[in-house]
């Protein structure tokens, strides 16, 4: 069993958490489910806030969206966004992350900004020293974005045995920025450590309007700010609707009090309460419109729209090339006035450019491409890891086999080991279970007959003669 504890980026939950929010713990669900259809050798122990009265039901909604056979959960104490990124209680986690109770063998962390931190608490108060590896959905650049975060990110990365992020074109920017801070050095490890980690799609998830109808509605389902270019995208609708007013404009992300909700009865806002719903409103679209993006991250809302059979015009860049090179792109609003035109009035079009969209996703980007990838990382760090053969080592074996059982709890104590929490057990862990004939034991139950199976959280050895 490789035990992994995963760091994610959520601070506690909120009722009106954003699409994109919701998006990103859809995808870490997503992503421990087709691990586990991959491999069955890894338990994931995932950090998540702790529970408040105010939020109780969103955070079992996260809880139940990431319970899995193989998952535990760590709460921690933690801010909302942004303190969240910079969040590190030491105390707490010494008093959560026992060094006797979590064998540890890696850290699979979504924010690098605190590598250091971690890297340095499991040297100096756990007898682990495991490696990191990471990722990062959205890459918040100086220029942009809360000052301090890009440098704290890319010193993480440097800590980390590979950082993924979701494009060639994110990387390159990243770079670029890098370069006018940090030393060649720095820079090579970056250039190096960063990995991409393209985005997947289940075909069972496409899911169409089955009538083939949809409604004159432009889609845009992004976030309603500078950092999308909405701007001007307001500009070409509006010049749009001087033209002709046989459409509307819907915005998923869009509040109430926005401006545009207020003036116009042909916009659209936020009207649903489920991501069901979400999905039921934008299968009536007939086209959705995608933006240049300031970091050329993931793009969920584009992939999502596609696969619910609505074709996208995108801003050309590199980023949405690396996934559909076959679509329609703008690079003015003249060229997008003139697309959006040809989809309100091409029925045929449209409908051909949702097909070929799709077609490519299930072609290109297969589920287990993602999950592929992250895997045979852990199988090479793993393998890199080196075992230790000593007396103590010998000792240890002889323990683990006269007992036939023993908790790695049991084992670590005074009965036992009395083991010095300063020297590091990660060498003798990984000399125990390359022993012939014993195993790290998996199920509560070892009934074939129980349905529920759970992965054990606590790690047991057991020696069973061959």
């Amino acid at each position: 069993m490789i035990r992994i504890l995963l760091y994610p980026n959520i601070s506690l939950p909120k009722k009106n958490n954003t699409l994109q929010d919701r998006s990103y713990i859809e995808f870490l669900s997503l992503f421990i489910n087709q691990m586990n259809i991959k491999r069955s050798d890894i338990f994931w122990y995932i950090i998540l806030p702790s529970s408040d009265s105010r939020d109780f039901s969103e955070l079992e909604k996260l809880r139940k969206s990431l319970y899995f056979s193989n998952t535990y959960f760590i709460n921690l104490n933690i801010p909302d966004y942004p303190l969240n990124r910079i969040h590190f209680d030491v105390n707490e986690l010494k008093q959560k992350l026992k060094l006797d109770q979590y064998p540890i063998d890696l850290i699979f962390s979504h924010q690098p900004e605190i590598s250091r931190k971690l890297k340095l608490f499991f040297n100096i108060h756990t007898n682990l020293n495991p490696p990191i590896i990471g990722y990062l959905h959205l890459f918040e650049l100086p220029k942009i974005n809360w000052e301090g975060i890009f440098e704290y990110t890319i010193f993480g990365i440097t800590e980390m045995e590979s950082c993924f992020i979701n494009t060639a074109y994110q990387k390159q920017l990243v770079f670029e920025e890098a370069r006018k801070i940090f030393k060649s050095s720095i820079c090579g490890q970056l250039h190096e450590k960063l990995e991409m980690f393209p985005d997947t799609i289940i075909p069972k998830n496409i899911k169409t309007n089955k009538s083939g109808t949809y409604e004159k509605i432009i889609v845009w389902n992004h976030t309603v700010d500078e950092k999308k270019n909405f701007l001007d995208f307001e500009k070409t609708i509006l010049t749009l609707r001087k033209k002709r007013n046989d459409f509307k404009v819907w915005f998923p992300m869009m509040k109430d009090t926005h401006r545009l909700s207020k003036e116009y009865r042909w916009i659209i806002n936020n009207n649903f309460k489920s991501k069901k719903e979400y999905f039921k409103i934008l299968r009536k679209c007939c086209v959705g419109v995608s933006p240049k993006k300031t970091y050329g991250e993931w793009l969920d809302a584009t992939i999502e729209g596609n696969l619910c059979g609505i074709p996208y015009i995108v801003y050309d860049e590199s980023y949405y090339k690396e996934y559909n090179n076959a679509g329609d792109y703008f690079k003015t609003r003249k060229q997008l006035l003139l697309l959006l035109n040809t989809y309100l009035d091409n029925s045929n079009y449209r409908n051909e450019m949702a097909s070929k969209a799709i077609s490519n996703y299930i072609i290109k980007y297969n589920t287990m491409k993602k999950v592929e990838i992250v895997s045979r990382k852990i199988n090479s760090i793993q393998n890199k890891k080196k075992t230790i053969r000593s007396k103590l080592t010998n000792k240890i074996i002889s323990i683990i086999k006269n007992e036939s059982e023993i908790s790695h709890k049991e084992l670590l104590g005074k009965k036992f080991l009395d083991w010095d929490p300063n020297i590091k057990f990660d060498r003798y862990r990984k000399s125990i279970l390359k022993t012939k004939g014993i195993i790290e034991n998996d199920y509560l139950s070892k009934s074939k007959k129980h349905r529920n199976k759970r992965f054990n959280w606590k790690s047991i050895y057991r020696y069973e003669k061959t």
